[in-house]
């Protein structure tokens, strides 16, 4: 049974960030459409950034087969190499002026059915756990919450941005609850791995996370998740100062 699991949950991460990878890719497609850009362009354009995400996930992969993520002789500087680019990368696509048009044209819902993938990475980590590799803390049955995030996106998605529904202030909310509970199981499992943080010491610990291909979930599919809501935040922001804009114009004219 804890074989099982362990391959389960091993199989499962690889093949749901290859899925993500892929859902990612037609979303930023349809964005490029959207732009008004023609169908082979916004096809060249989505194969590159594909390839730049793909390369990342290649990298990932190879620190944590190189043993550099797991080496918890430099932690938490292990760490850093996976958890830092991708975060660095989202506030520089989310501020710089180049891709503002992007965000606008990004589809709102999409945004957050996308979240559903929370559910079954709360299902993996659950299958770890059953294999004795994490301990419970880190599951829907210990301090871990944000599987509600993967189940409440879609229905926000309807809520919020159905027909031509643009209830930003209801999404806002969503958000701000989600990326809290973001951040109570990153930082559990930053607190539950051996390093000079380390404020839980209970038996399994989580060094399992630091290795291939669990690596993706720190790697990628979380830093999937906060940009999905970095991404939906920062649209709201550039509708509100374009609305903003129009009432002063209208104004003074």
């Amino acid at each position: 049974m804890k074989t099982d699991s362990l391959f389960l949950a091993q199989t499962g991460f690889a093949v749901l960030s290859l899925l993500c990878l892929a859902l990612v890719m037609a979303g930023t497609r349809h964005t490029f459409l959207r732009m008004g850009y023609s169908s082979a362009q916004a096809t060249r354009k989505t194969w590159i950034i594909g390839s730049l995400l793909l390369t990342w996930l290649v990298l990932a992969s190879l620190l944590a087969l190189s043993g550099f993520t797991s080496n918890l002789a430099i932690a938490p500087l292990n760490m850093v190499p996976a958890l830092l680019p991708p975060l660095v990368t989202i506030l520089v696509i989310c501020f710089h002026l180049k891709t503002q048009n992007f965000l606008r044209n990004l589809p709102s819902a999409g945004l957050l059915y996308l979240q559903a993938f929370r559910i079954p990475v709360e299902i993996f980590l659950w299958w770890l756990f059953l294999a004795n590799a994490i301990p419970e803390r880190l599951t829907f049955e210990g301090r871990n919450w944000d599987i509600l995030s993967g189940i409440l996106g879609p229905i926000f998605a309807v809520v919020c941005y159905a027909g031509h529904r643009r209830h930003h202030r209801l999404a806002l909310l969503y958000h701000l609850i989600s990326l809290g509970l973001l951040l109570i199981i990153v930082t559990n499992a930053l607190l539950t791995l051996p390093s000079p943080i380390q404020a839980f010491f209970e038996e399994p610990g989580a060094t399992i996370l630091t290795t291939f291909p669990m690596i993706l979930l720190p790697s990628f599919l979380v830093p999937l998740a906060y940009t999905l809501h970095f991404f939906s935040l920062r649209q709201a922001a550039l509708e509100r100062k374009e609305s903003s804009s129009h009432r002063s114009k209208a104004v003074i004219a």
